[in-house]
């Protein structure tokens, strides 16, 4: 069986079985089998890394780029308890997409809390959320837009995969923000508002909140708070 056909399989799989499971199991069953064979089947593909500097730092606005948050083994687990109280998934998936956005982060040069809040707002960390239009996984992704960056993970049937979409979906936002000039404009776009006379519906308000309860849940005063027990 291919790669291809692999992802295709354990995808299916992971959509049968309930809400709270498939959130849990599509942070690690995928990413650990078959998208490591993906990585491996098309390492010739330019890295995520090497796309996002064709788009020049000087181009992204400062206040998308702040990485010298999440850098202690506290503030990842704090936000991770955040994240898996308010948004109702167990503490271990949780701290899979703290630590994805942290390495995506490094690899885009965006804010790691900005790619945990475009994510909440998108899909509630649901890495299988699809909507009406075609958008689909964490960072909702109009997969049939962005076929052509899903190259670099084996083509659009990676759109599941919760590495892949953040990825993805991130080097968007990334792209975005240069065009726009702005974080705001560049969120302004993201969500499809790409004139000032569309209503972006309060979206970009809603992320930069977001982004703002995530890194005040980052602070140390939150560091000492149990963790809490998610049922699966």
């Amino acid at each position: 069986m291919t790669a291809m056909g692999v992802l295709t399989c354990l995808i299916l799989a992971v959509l049968s079985l309930n809400q709270p499971l498939r959130v849990e199991l599509g942070t690690w069953l995928i990413p650990a089998q078959a998208f490591k064979m993906l990585e491996a089947s098309f390492s010739s593909v330019p890295s995520v890394a090497e796309e996002a500097a064709k788009t020049p730092a000087s181009l992204i606005d400062r206040q998308a780029m702040d990485q010298q948050i999440l850098k202690s083994s506290a503030e990842r687990q704090a936000v991770a308890r955040y994240v898996a109280d308010k948004y109702k998934i167990a503490h271990s998936a949780s701290l899979e997409f703290v630590d994805k956005a942290i390495k995506v982060s490094r690899e885009v040069d965006l804010d790691p809390t900005l790619i945990l809040a475009v994510t909440a707002v998108e899909s509630n960390f649901n890495p299988f959320a699809e909507s009406n239009k075609g958008a689909q996984g964490l960072m909702q992704v109009m997969t049939h837009v962005h076929t052509d960056k899903y190259q670099l993970f084996g083509g659009h049937e990676a759109a599941l995969d919760p590495d892949a979409n953040m990825r993805v979906g991130s080097l968007i936002l990334r792209q975005y923000i240069a065009k726009g000039g702005s974080l705001n404009a560049g969120l302004r776009l993201y969500v499809g508002a790409s004139s000032v006379f569309i209503s972006d519906g309060g979206y970009g308000r809603k992320v930069l909140a977001e982004r703002e309860r995530i890194r005040n849940a980052a602070s140390t005063k939150f560091a000492s708070i149990p963790t809490t027990s998610k049922r699966l």
